[in-house]
């Protein structure tokens, strides 16, 4: 190919002295190089990027920002000048080189491209709509690109985040997302902005910076706009408006050729998974007005809806199918007492439409907004998303339904009711777009076609997932539908090897007109290839894959089952590898010695990401749930050394994935190949009470991961600093020492460090005072980044046309009591002090379970050999923690606490608040005393002397949480347990004490009136040994 050097175009483009001379030589090269990637290399060798960027600058123009009434003006359509017209010239031209590839990133970025438009081009301010929508396109064109960078790229996705989602310029984004018009190029800029957003926000920190700029609320109101164009809104949405203060930010109707799709899009990359944001969106000001909470009229329900019952459908429901309704398990749910259905007497508006409509918002239980116990109003936000869902098809329906998912797991929606729609109406579409893509994706189509297939293949398993986790009648949906099928079939096309393409050579007649790349300045020399494009698709692929399959198999075990049968263990075992190779069977694989280390990555099969390694340690964890797969596939493939070598892993969040999949490998019926057969009955025993046979039967895969040293692995990540790694890594050895013998508890207690374990079930980092003080002797400010989230006002910024304003709450209830409920939310969210309470309250229950396994528990009927495991291990702690100290502890994690809050440099200071233990703290507390009863009489004796501990327990027996009062019976019997003869006036004394404290009535009252059967049961047995001259009954 001849050299550009000596083209007429160059020489014209740098001595070029007007606009017009520019414009015509811009538009020349323009029409040499669209279309032709050698040719866009060859420019780009000569030089001609500079030159090209260079025009974007004019230093006379001064981007001062105009105001509102003038840039509306921008709106006109008219000619362009001629500075205008080079200006568009030259950002087609940067548009037309990015779409190259990643390999014309790092000319690009030597030009500083990316500054020069956001500079010059992308303000909707001092810049007609041709030019914006120009500068758009080019940024979507590097964003696109910077996808497949590779990782020494100048310019990826995160750079190019950090570049546009800064103040000033998401106050550009705003004014483009603020427009509602039908002319082509404004309605540009809103597809565009949206577009641009949904590629570059991936972080917390842009998500957040989004909200608070008020780009979420513009694209709320876009959303609402398509509502308003399909006449969707609630009926006498508009008069509420009026009469709230809402009527101002009452949208127009979308465009009849406005894309909804790229709206949902962005709307889901800045929601993520944050509660917070979730509530943003649906209390944003555009759709409070078209949504308000409106309870419906039970006598003017369609004949489809009557069985709904009154509190349980809304207006906006009528667009959904009726679901099959549950009876509930409290008649008086489904009556509520009479006066819940009259209106509010202080709501002015008792009819507003057909549907014989009051505002909910206006009833006393709602000005709260969660205060009470009945539950909150439903947002007609989610039936409509339903309903778009269902309507939509293709990118539009996964969208939607990304949305939706965002929004039901933030709790936005009726959980009873909207399970059931999730699994009857959502999911089976999915699963059927998700099937027929897959099986089409091997038809011919355009460039543009199948980057569409393959986005709705990324993202979809990803939104099933989303949709699964915790919800077992989407499990069962989406198993009854097929999802098994259809996932493995996407988890094998993900490790199909992607074939080598070789670049195109360049050619000339003259062989000294050949220009190779490779010389001159940053902005002449191109860059690597990056990732290829099916390569990239296949890890998303298996990224989203792993992900729905591990919130499948977290469900029944027949899910697991069908997974394994589907042979999809050898291409998750894969994906365990960070430079992964082609999946083999088992009769593949080297079955006498370990495989070894992979050194770099296969060009066919690409390099495993972080997410996709957490991916696949969470599909190994659920599936290690089933103890025939953890004994067969598992074993058979190996999987301990993979997630083993993960523990020590560079990231930490593959850390903490690998310490919870250990979890379940190195319980005591893990793996296959056990020295002895164990017994088969422990299976079925309950986890606190289940024995496993002798303490020191070690699997071969357990002594494998004991020789490779996972006892202090783990307890070097017991002293992490980061509470997730310690949580996991105190539930493994919890899990490790209930399968090994005495020696090897005492050595995991050693190792551990006692007064480490101490200090992590002790830790009192949940007050927030003394947490202060630890803050302050360490140099931290714990009230900088607090204050700044959640001290701030609210701030309700509306766009209209390109003017951008703050509105004013005060004008309407409504954005009041939705700041009252955001407030709260977000203090939730993001409060340090209630993050660090609840970490601290998991890592204390394993601790302290971790305590209860190294004392462990022994059978009935055991040999002797047995209780004196137990007798040495009871006898061993009370040594090493000390046996006043251990009691002391114990006492305190049954106390409630009184809660010092952090003093805020803005604001009063908040009042001391009461913290009473919780539940599994309680129960794990009682288990360990538990344990200590079960063993010889003395330690009995030693229990039942704690008379402050049982002080404490005796105001337990009326906890509303059975497994407390479960618990509590399994101590009184086996403290009223008789060993022999010689024990019998020692029982009677620890009955007598244990009487005393009133423990007898409560057993009786137990007895007698506890709604659970497993209770009454076992306190009849605690209240008859309990009885004076009672004969010894059986031990726990």
């Amino acid at each position: 190919m001849a050299s550009p050097l000596g083209s007429p175009i160059l020489a014209q483009l740098r001595s070029a002295k007007s606009y017009p001379e520019q414009a015509a030589a811009l538009r020349l090269l323009k029409n040499e190089i669209v279309g032709h990637i050698q040719k866009k290399e060859a420019w780009i060798a000569s030089g001609v990027l500079d030159p090209i960027v260079s025009t974007l600058v004019d230093p006379s123009c001064s981007p001062t920002r105009l105001n509102g009434k003038d840039a509306r003006l921008q709106l006109a359509t008219r000619p362009l000048s001629d500075e205008e017209t080079v200006k568009l010239h030259a950002l087609q031209l940067i548009a037309s080189f990015a779409n190259g590839g990643p390999t014309f990133l790092s000319p690009l970025s030597a030009a500083h491209a990316v500054p020069a438009i956001l500079a010059n081009g992308f303000s909707p301010h001092v810049n007609p709509p041709q030019i914006v929508v120009a500068a758009l396109r080019a940024l979507t064109e590097i964003a696109r690109a910077a996808a497949l960078a590779s990782p020494s790229s100048p310019l990826d996705t995160q750079s190019l985040a950090d570049s546009l989602l800064v103040p000033q310029h998401m106050e550009s984004l705003n004014i483009m997302l603020s427009f509602a018009t039908s002319n082509h190029l404004v309605q540009s800029q809103v597809t565009l902005a949206a577009d641009l957003i949904s590629r570059l926000c991936r972080e917390e920190r842009h998500q957040h910076a989004l909200v608070v700029a008020g780009v979420l609320d513009s694209l709320a109101s876009q959303l609402a706009r398509f509502a308003v164009r399909d006449g969707l809104v609630i009926p006498g949405a508009e008069e509420m408006a009026y009469s709230d203060g809402l009527y101002e930010v009452f949208p127009q109707p979308a465009g009849a050729n406005a894309a909804i799709g790229p709206i949902l899009e962005a709307i889901a990359a800045i929601l993520g998974d944050s509660k917070y944001r979730a509530n943003r969106l649906v209390y944003s000001p555009a759709l409070l007005a078209i949504f308000p909470l409106i309870k419906r009229d039970p006598e003017r329900r369609p004949p489809s809806h009557q069985h709904l019952h009154f509190n349980a459908s809304y207006a906006m429901d009528y667009l959904v199918p009726a679901m099959p309704v549950t009876p509930p398990r409290n008649p008086s749910a489904a009556n509520p007492p009479p006066e819940r259905f009259d209106t509010s007497p202080t709501s002015s508006r008792t009819s507003l439409s057909k549907f014989g409509t009051a505002a909910i918002w206006d009833s006393p239980r709602n000005r709260a907004l969660g205060e009470g116990a009945t539950e909150e109003a439903e947002s007609p936000v989610v039936p409509w998303l339903f309903h778009q869902v269902r309507g939509l098809a293709g990118y539009d329906r996964l969208m939607a339904a990304a949305v939706l998912a965002a929004v039901l797991k933030a709790d936005l929606g009726r959980k009873c009711d909207r399970e059931k729609s999730i699994g009857l109406l959502i999911i089976p579409l999915l699963i059927d777009m998700l099937e027929k893509i897959d099986k089409d994706k091997a038809s011919e189509g355009s460039d543009s076609d199948t980057a569409a297939k393959r986005l709705l293949l990324e993202r979809a398993p990803a939104v099933l997932a989303r949709l699964m986790t915790d919800s077992d009648y989407a499990q069962q949906a989406a198993f009854d539908a097929g999802v098994v099928k259809v996932l493995s079939r996407l988890l094998r096309g993900a490790y199909q090897p992607v074939p080598l393409t070789e670049q195109p050579k360049y050619w000339s007649p003259q062989a000294d007109a050949v220009v190779e790349p490779g010389s001159g300045s940053g902005s002449s020399q191109l860059g690597d290839g990056g990732q290829n494009a099916l390569l990239a698709h296949h890890l998303k692929l298996r990224e989203s894959t792993l992900q729905a399959m591990g919130a499948l198999a977290a469900g029944k075990e027949e899910y697991r089952k069908a997974l394994v049968a589907e042979d999809v263990v050898p291409y998750v075992v894969e994906s365990l590898w960070e430079f992964p190779r082609k999946p083999r069977q088992v009769k593949e694989r080297p079955k006498d010695r370990q495989e070894p280390a992979r050194k770099g990555p296969s060009a066919a099969y690409g390099t495993n990401t972080v997410s996709i390694l957490v991916a696949s340690c969470h599909v190994v964890r659920m599936l290690a749930r089933s103890v025939s797969i953890l004994r067969t596939a598992l074993v058979d493939y190996a999987v301990a050394m993979p997630i083993f070598r993960f523990l020590k892993h560079d990231d930490i969040n593959v850390q903490i994935a690998a310490t919870a999949t250990i979890i379940n490998l190195v319980v005591e019926v893990s793996p296959v190949r056990e020295v002895n057969p164990l017994p088969p009955y422990f299976l079925l025993r309950r986890p606190d009470f289940r024995h496993y046979g002798r303490k020191d039967l070690l699997t071969q895969d357990t002594q494998l991961l004991t020789e490779q040293g996972v006892m202090t692995v783990l307890c070097q990540h017991a002293h992490s600093d980061k509470p997730g790694l310690r949580l996991n890594a105190l539930w493994g050895l919890k899990h490790f020492v209930d399968a090994v013998g005495p020696e090897l508890k005492r050595a995991s207690l050693k190792e551990l460090e006692p007064e480490w374990l101490v200090q992590l079930i002790c830790d009192d980092s949940h007050d927030a005072a003394l947490q202060e003080a630890r803050l302050r002797e360490t140099g931290e400010d714990s009230d900088g980044d607090a204050d700044m989230e959640t001290q701030q006002p609210f701030r309700w910024l509306h766009a209209a046309n390109g003017a951008v304003r703050e509105l004013d709450s005060s004008r309407s209830t409504r954005l009041r009591q939705a700041e009252e409920r955001l407030t709260a939310i977000l203090e939730a969210e993001v409060n340090p002090t209630r993050r660090a309470r609840s970490e601290d309250v998991a890592i204390q229950e394993q601790g302290l379970d971790f305590i209860r396994n190294l004392i462990g528990r022994p059978e009935a009927g055991a040999s002797s050999e047995t209780p004196s495991e137990t007798t040495e291990m009871i006898d061993f702690l009370l040594a090493e923690l000390g046996q006043e100290r251990l009691f002391e502890i114990l006492a305190s994690k049954l106390r409630s606490k009184k809660l010092h809050p952090v003093p805020r440099r803005t604001g009063p200071r908040e009042a001391a608040r009461v913290l009473h233990p919780q539940a599994r703290i309680i129960v794990a507390v009682i288990y360990i005393l538990v344990h200590m009863a079960a063993s010889i009489p003395r330690h009995r004796q030693l229990v039942v002397e704690q008379t402050d501990v049982f002080k404490l327990l005796v105001q337990q027996t009326n906890n509303k949480d059975r497994e407390v009062r479960v618990a509590l019976c399994h101590l009184i019997i086996n403290l009223t347990w008789q060993d022999d003869e010689g024990d019998a006036q020692k029982c009677a004394t620890r009955a007598h004490e244990l009487r005393r404290l009133g423990f007898l009535n409560k057993m009786e009252t137990l007895k007698q009136h506890d709604r659970d059967l497993d209770v009454r049961e076992r306190a009849k047995t605690a209240a008859w040994q309990l009885e004076p001259a009672a004969a010894p009954g059986p031990s726990y």
